[in-house]
């Protein structure tokens, strides 16, 4: 008796997702469309449309993004022998359209492998000082409008006519994406829910401090120059030297970046 009671309740629980997964409609070419809103790590706020290619392909596109906020630091620097403070304000830049592919290897199971590709913006992370450096412009300064980053004296870089400085970090705007997930952007009814867990592969980024050159002005020689962490000594007695270094010693690292997305998905037709 209590091996048939057994045997009902396991086919309660599993014939309703067998029958689903035997009625799942035949999709053709383009005949439906879905619109979906996405969170995630590539964006607080997602759009997106999909349409199938037949029943194993599913072609989605949309644009997500990070909605713009700021952050405030103090860098110190070298002023005739005492330490002075730079004011800094980083601005993240984080705005991508999308076209990707959900591959469904097995028709009856929502599992799928993603690929495709991400284009956005090449400029990840732009900084600049809030208020002019101390002394900057002047001759006291030892080269009017120079300052120099990092324990390489060959670093000197040109500040404005206000004796301010600019960097940014830059990635490649082309960033191919794979990754694996479980969900149909077409949802079988109205509603659907799907989730995804891959990574973009965005390239090394790169940390550049633009030069005024000559200084105060832009002119043709003017140009963004690239940091390593080699412009710094790995174990300078100065700690902002070594952070400088270790900063830029996980930043070459940094080739790709991760992406966890959940989307709601809903059928239009």
């Amino acid at each position: 008796m209590k091996k048939r009671s057994f045997i009902a309740l396991l086919a309660a629980i599993v014939l309703p997702f067998t029958a689903n997964a035997q009625e799942r409609e035949d999709m053709g070419y383009f005949n439906h469309l879905s619109a979906s809103y996405s969170l995630g790590t590539d964006g607080l706020v997602g759009f997106e449309v999909a349409s199938p290619i037949g029943n194993y392909v599913t072609a989605r596109m949309g644009y997500s993004f990070m909605p713009s906020f700021k952050a405030k630091v103090d860098i110190d620097y070298d002023y005739k022998g005492a330490t002075n403070k730079a004011k800094m304000e980083g601005k993240l830049n984080m705005g991508d359209f999308k076209l990707l592919f959900d591959v469904h290897p097995f028709r009856k199971s929502s599992f799928k492998v993603v690929a495709g590709f991400y284009l956005g913006r090449e400029n990840l992370l732009e900084a600049y000082t809030t208020e002019p450096l101390y002394a900057i412009g002047t001759a006291s300064w030892g080269g009017v409008g120079k300052i120099q980053i990092g324990t390489n004296p060959a670093n000197m870089f040109g500040t404005d006519a206000e004796g301010n400085i600019n960097a940014r970090v830059r990635v490649n705007t082309f960033k191919p994406y794979l990754g694996i997930g479980f969900g149909r952007a077409i949802p079988k009814k109205l509603v659907s829910v799907s989730f995804d867990l891959g990574v973009q592969f965005w390239g090394k980024p790169k940390v550049e401090v633009f030069d005024y050159n000559p200084p105060t002005a832009v002119t043709k020689t003017s140009e963004w120059v690239k940091l390593t962490k080699d412009d710094f000594e790995a174990t300078a007695s100065k700690k902002r030297d070594k952070d400088g270094y270790d900063a830029l010693n996980i930043v070459e690292k940094l080739s790709v970046y991760p992406v966890l997305n959940l989307r709601v998905n809903f059928r239009c037709f």
